[in-house]
């Protein structure tokens, strides 16, 4: 609204139908005080928006709960424990109407959310909070679905949320952050610093992605890394050296190394087109029906771990780095499965 009243060019009716929406604006957020609200409405309408005598303006303010309540059926009610005052019901008339296609979408990301994720609960109450502002008869095109998109978490073990909220605050206030940390590549515990970046969902795990500046394990010298990597949130120790640096971080991420991949897809892999997991990639069919695909990586352990799924659809003919993860990998799969069959026999 942002419309400062002018002495003398103030039309009552109108006043008290902008400070009953400047009102709703302000409880639609959350609880408030009586202070809170006057100051939304003064915010909204400008310093006129009420009179100058305290003990008026609060008269004014309850007699404008009272018409939102007489007129919209608006309930506004005030909790004495709390010393707010709440929004206990818009109506029966809806607030917003939304397309077709945007109510599409909302009903997407209900189904998407509905088995967890991300984010799910605040998720679910946002869209719960949409929903309650629609007509009744469009909330039957949010229940009917068409996809979904799986953001299932895999993970056994939460996330301590000491863990998550330093990690969110560091990356956010751009600060150097330091934490211990249990790889999933051996039992060694690792205290690093790194830049962080943020955290990122990523197969159903929740990641540190950040900048690792060096690590050291117990009677041993700092090893400097240098590099961009993803922690699992749940191998970061809750303890006292999990915490945000002094030192500011400057804004933006530093240049990422990029490592070069060679591939081969057979036919079956490639039979509904070529998916593009990676950067700058080039796609070569070949005559018998494979495809021969060139990209840059920023990950060689994440490509290892794509690549694999393809099975023996999928060939790693260079880079170094890749390729030495993915013989490693196959050795080691090769390996435990000679063994099984060894057992078994």
């Amino acid at each position: 609204m942002n419309k400062t009243i002018a002495r003398g060019d103030r039309n009552p009716s109108w006043l008290v139908v902008q400070r009953g929406l400047a009102i709703i604006c302000r409880l639609m957020r959350g609880p408030a005080t009586k202070a809170n609200l006057l100051a939304a409405v003064n915010d909204a309408l400008g310093p006129d928006a009420y009179s100058d005598s305290a003990s008026a303006a609060e008269r004014a303010l309850k007699n404008d709960r009272a018409l939102l309540k007489e007129k919209l059926g608006i309930e506004i009610i005030y909790d004495r424990r709390a010393g707010v005052y709440r929004l206990e019901s818009l109506g029966d008339a809806p607030w917003l109407d939304l397309t077709d296609d945007e109510l599409a979408a909302i009903a997407t990301i209900y189904q998407t959310f509905a088995g967890g994720g991300p984010e799910a609960e605040r998720v679910q109450a946002f869209l719960d909070h949409i929903a309650g502002l629609l007509p009744v008869e469009r909330l039957s095109a949010i229940r009917r679905p068409a996809l979904s998109i799986e953001l299932r978490e895999v993970d056994e073990r939460p996330v301590v949320p000491r863990v998550l909220e330093t990690v969110q605050r560091a990356a956010q206030e751009r600060r150097r952050l330091g934490f211990r940390y249990q790889s999933t590549a051996d039992e060694m515990i690792r205290y690093h610093e790194v830049e962080p970046y943020g955290v990122l969902f990523r197969r159903g795990h929740y990641y540190l992605e950040a900048f690792d500046l060096f690590s050291r394990s117990a009677g041993q010298d700092a090893v400097t890394h240098g590099r961009v990597a993803r922690f699992r949130l749940q191998g970061i120790a809750d303890d006292e050296l999990l915490r945000a640096l002094p030192e500011r971080l400057p804004p933006g991420r530093r240049p990422q190394k990029r490592y070069a991949l060679r591939y081969r897809l057979a036919p079956p892999a490639i039979r509904h087109g070529v998916s593009r997991h990676f950067a700058d990639m080039t796609v070569e069919r070949l005559p018998d029906g494979a495809a021969l695909i060139q990209a840059t990586v920023t990950d060689p352990w994440d490509a290892v771990y794509t690549l694999l799924s393809y099975g023996e659809n999928c060939t790693v003919l260079g880079g170094d780095e890749v390729l030495s993860l993915m013989r490693k990998r196959v050795a080691g799969m090769a390996k435990n499965y000679d063994l099984l069959a060894f057992e078994v026999g």
